[in-house]
């Protein structure tokens, strides 16, 4: 996973870019942001994102299968392609990007990233 821009805001005003996982030092004041333990909490909480879409995706391919079986036994083929269809169009064009957005608002909320400065 490529690591992710951060923007340290020094007490001293200045505002130092960089990546997570390295050490940013504020060049006014010359602190030190050590921002690895922050890279692992951010991995570890992408990495339980992605687990929750793959298992969102998993449960839409079987609502998508479970209504063209039920399509195949009430209309025959016809209700396979019919049921079928609207199923995913319901799960990928409508309740899929609810939960995306639900997900993505909920993870936003679960990390605040805190970094202390050292002095040189």
């Amino acid at each position: 996973m490529a690591p992710a821009p951060i923007l340290i805001k020094c007490p001293c005003g200045i505002e130092s870019r960089g990546a997570s996982g390295d050490i940013i030092v504020c060049t006014g004041c010359g602190a030190r942001y050590d921002t690895a333990a922050e890279a692992k909490r951010l991995e570890g909480l992408a990495a339980l994102t992605q687990r929750q879409f793959r298992y969102l995706s998993r449960a839409g391919l079987g609502f998508i299968g479970l209504l063209g079986v039920v399509g195949l036994v009430w209309l025959n083929v016809w209700g396979l392609v019919i049921l079928g269809s609207a199923g995913a169009i319901i799960w990928f064009m409508v309740f899929m990007p609810y939960m995306k957005r639900r997900m993505l608002t909920k993870a936003s909320t679960l990390y605040t990233p805190t970094v202390a400065p050292t002095r040189k």
